[in-house]
């Protein structure tokens, strides 16, 4: 599989392209830097066909719109989270004095969903708690997950914004992506890769629970 991250924006979230091998279509998982994301297109000789969100947050979706308006791209992200990209003030981007281009998506998923990006297939798992509505989006082909901020190295998303729950939180790390093979690498919107085997042994979600549920 092609994949290339990039941390960028305003809080380095990870900019993640993805496609087959030898590719020239991919898509793009968390833009946040439309004006990053074209030049990167454009260097590699790449066309974009899918932009895919995890969640509502601005550092997840600034580059959404101009990608969107340069390449005609679908547009990808979890119904109960659109609003994000539609208002600023949903995104947080508002809070920080970000601005943020209004864009309407393709396509409002829900959990179980299936489609095909750039030629991959994946799937779609509801991980709420850092957002209500947050997504994984899984490549059972390549073993692999992208869960946005639901689960990092080490940690995990905060629960504190507006639509973030602890216990829900808990539930789409210790019950539902740790139930995916522990082979499986996740690709989380911040900082490095991890493995799900990983973070089943040594993430402090599996005791800091005790405190919050």
């Amino acid at each position: 599989m092609l994949l290339l991250s990039y941390p960028c924006g305003p809080v380095s979230a990870n900019m993640i392209f993805v496609g087959r091998d030898g590719a020239k279509t991919v898509a793009v998982i968390d833009p946040s830097d439309d004006a990053l994301a074209l030049a990167i297109l454009r260097d590699r000789g790449w066309t974009l066909s899918d932009i895919l969100v995890t969640h509502r947050h601005f550092d997840h979706l600034l580059g959404v719109a101009g990608l969107k308006k340069a390449t005609g791209a679908t547009v990808y992200i979890s119904e109960t989270d659109a609003d994000g990209l539609r208002d600023a003030r949903a995104s947080l981007a508002a809070m920080i004095g970000e601005k943020q281009e209004p864009v309407e998506p393709d396509v409002l998923l829900h959990d179980g969903d299936t489609f095909t990006a750039a030629g991959l297939s994946f799937r779609v798992l509801e991980t709420p708690g850092h957002t209500a509505g947050g997504i994984s989006f899984v490549c059972d082909e390549e073993r692999c997950a992208f869960v946005g901020d639901t689960l990092f190295q080490g940690g995990y998303g905060r629960f504190d914004l507006p639509g973030g729950d602890f216990s829900a939180l808990s539930h789409s790390i210790r019950s539902v992506l740790f139930a995916l093979p522990d082979d499986y690498r996740i690709y989380p919107g911040h900082e490095d890769p991890t493995t799900v085997a990983g973070e089943k042994q040594s993430n402090p979600i599996n005791y800091e629970g005790l405190w919050f549920d």
